[in-house]
């Protein structure tokens, strides 16, 4: 859609003006709302870390706990005494370790049991009577897993007492007494009370999207909000194992801290939609601005725009009736600025316009005639003549059919020579083609079994656009110049057409005559020009009984008599290319004197 100038120019400042509105609301958004980010990312910090402190200090307590019972030299010893054959001492042992025990648990309310499991299996603990519940106890796979470690941390599990069943997690220390001489390893095992957790967490917990306690070996011992799944998703999983305290996406930050004992992790996460839900009321706030700001600059800049323009639009106006062959119209502009000098340039244009279209219309006709004079000017008057001649022998001779056929290869020949418009600067490479092996049929004719014309054309190039009578030149410098210098029955000429690596169009044309010698790379010397060779001892060519010339017809020897005549030549190519195409094609030639030579053409690759 063609929109007018004064509608680019409306539109242009309102976008200016409303996109430095929208730059500035956008870094005041950020600004705020980096501000809040980085006040509730440090106030989050602050609050996992006094949960940690609380945790920490429950886990110091009961580490110290069960330390203070493995090392008690009294429970170490009524413990691993051997059992006695007196019931009555067997109980009041056992019942003498959990008197002890008690005043350990006693200390730690939070602590609800402590169990030792001798290597044997008999277990002593403060808790008299479940000696049953605890063989089932210990069989559950939490304590499966903690045996694995030296010393650790269970995952939440239900413990049985006496009010009732109740929510717990365990710590075990795999311990073997010092001076018992014990080859097996003895289990402590202090059962916790789950409340000291959720204590921990009760009053920050409500702050985050999502937070999670995970154990030294990945469990988890907490989890907020209870009701989400028990598998994490990617971007907490990723959180949890990385080594940073700080990871964040585009919708959410999640902190960890690992300040705690035992390999214990906080792994929360902060919703940024919930984040910055208290400046949402600024944005609303800047859009509104955004709004006014439009409908003012409009107001303002309207009237201005209109004023500007008019010159403009009657300047447009005379532009198009030229553009539609009015060549009568002109513009008056009396603004006293750049316009009104611009107005006085396109009245002197349409002027020198008209005046040059006449010109040209007269140019372009003699131009057409010189064209047509110049491309039958480069017909080689001398192959023309040579060819008539041997047309004028084989009638003569009354081989009629040859001469038939002699004659329509050189109308054909004429025939795309003198094409005008765009038929005489480009051909297909079949058209091209088709020249050749018409020329070739003639020299065939003139100078039986001295050559041969050989081609090979990759798949596809048929259609290839060059320019026209390109190959026609080079394969009559091979003939000329390449072949009838030497005595080299017969002669072979190949032309080849291919692309190569950069899809490039590369034509070549080889011969197995004289060959170079140093200095043709420019396209000069005996390469280089377009002779026909047929001439002979006077240089009229052999004569027979009846009085017609009949050059080379049966015998030839062009080499010996070599005539250079006017024609397109390689220099002519070099020409024609370079001016098509430019650099980097052209023509090179390679070859060494006595091995033949070889013409490569390089082209674009273009199609009709």
């Amino acid at each position: 859609m063609r929109l007018k100038i004064r509608t680019k120019i409306i539109a242009s400042a309102l976008l200016v003006v409303s996109l430095s509105l929208l730059l500035s609301g956008f870094l005041t958004y950020d600004y705020a709302t980096g501000i809040i980010r980085d006040q509730s990312i440090k106030d989050s910090k602050t609050k996992l870390a006094q949960i940690s402190s609380q945790l920490k200090r429950t886990q110091d307590q009961v580490v110290k706990t069960a330390e203070y019972i493995v090392s008690d030299e009294e429970i170490r010893a009524l413990v691993y005494e051997a059992p006695s054959e007196s019931f009555e001492e067997n109980y009041f042992r056992k019942y003498t370790v959990q008197e002890k025990l008690k005043r350990f648990t006693a200390l730690n309310d939070f602590i609800l049991n402590a169990l030792i499991v001798r290597p044997d299996g008999e277990m002593f603990s403060n808790n008299s009577g479940y000696e049953d519940y605890f063989a089932d106890y210990l069989k559950q796979p939490w304590f499966e897993r903690q045996k694995r470690e030296r010393s650790g941390f269970s995952e939440p599990h239900p413990f049985f007492s006496l009010g009732g069943n109740r929510q717990a997690f365990s710590y075990v220390l795999k311990y073997r007494p010092i001076g018992m001489n014990e080859t097996s390893d003895s289990y402590l095992v202090l059962d916790i009370a789950y409340t000291e957790i959720d204590e921990a967490f009760a009053r920050s917990a409500g702050d985050f999207a999502r937070i999670e306690l995970l154990s030294g070996t990945g469990g988890v011992l907490y989890r907020y909000p209870a009701s989400l799944s028990s598998e994490r998703d990617a971007f907490t999983e990723a959180a949890a194992s990385s080594a940073d305290d700080y990871l964040e996406d585009r919708s959410r930050i999640a902190l960890v801290n690992d300040s705690m004992a035992q390999g214990w992790r906080q792994v929360a996460v902060l919703s940024k939609t919930k984040l910055f839900a208290k400046i949402n009321h600024i944005f609303y706030y800047y859009i509104a601005m955004i709004g006014i700001g439009f409908l003012f600059s409009l107001g303002i800049m309207l009237p201005i725009i209109l004023n500007l323009t008019k010159p403009l639009s009657r300047l447009t106006n005379a532009m198009k009736r030229v553009s539609v062959g009015d060549l009568q119209t002109s513009v008056e502009i009396r603004s006293k600025d750049e316009l009104e000098i611009l107005g006085a340039g396109f009245n002197r244009m349409v002027a020198d316009l008209k005046r040059n279209m006449e010109t040209s219309i007269r140019d372009e006709e003699m131009k057409r005639k010189m064209q047509i004079d110049l491309l039958m000017a480069q017909i080689n008057p001398h192959f023309v003549y040579n060819t008539l001649n041997t047309v004028i022998y084989l009638c003569h001779a009354e081989r009629n059919r040859q001469a038939i056929e002699m004659t329509q290869a050189l109308i054909a020949i004429l025939q795309d020579t003198v094409k005008t418009g765009d038929g005489a600067v480009f051909a297909t490479l079949d058209e091209e083609r088709r020249i050749v092996d018409r020329y070739a049929d003639i020299q065939k004719t003139r100078y039986p079994g001295k050559f041969e014309l050989r081609w090979e054309i990759a798949d596809g190039l048929g259609n290839a656009v060059i320019p026209r009578m390109l190959l026609q030149p080079l394969v009559e410098n091979a003939i000329v110049h390449g072949l009838f210098p030497v005595d080299r029955d017969p002669g072979l000429i190949v032309v080849r057409a291919r692309l190569d690596e950069s899809r490039q169009l590369r034509l070549e044309v080889e011969d197995n005559g004289a060959g170079c010698r140093p200095g043709t790379e420019n396209g000069n010397e005996s390469r280089d020009g377009n002779g026909d060779g047929d001439r002979h001892g006077d240089g009229h060519g052999d004569r027979h009984g009846d009085g017609h010339e009949h050059p080379g017809l049966h015998k030839a020897n062009p080499a010996a008599n070599r005539e250079r005549t006017r024609g397109i030549g390689l220099a002519n190519v070099r020409e024609r290319v370079r001016y098509h195409y430019g650099e980097p094609y052209g023509v090179s030639i390679g070859g060494a004197p006595g091995s033949g030579t070889i013409v490569a053409v390089r082209l674009p690759f273009r199609q009709p």
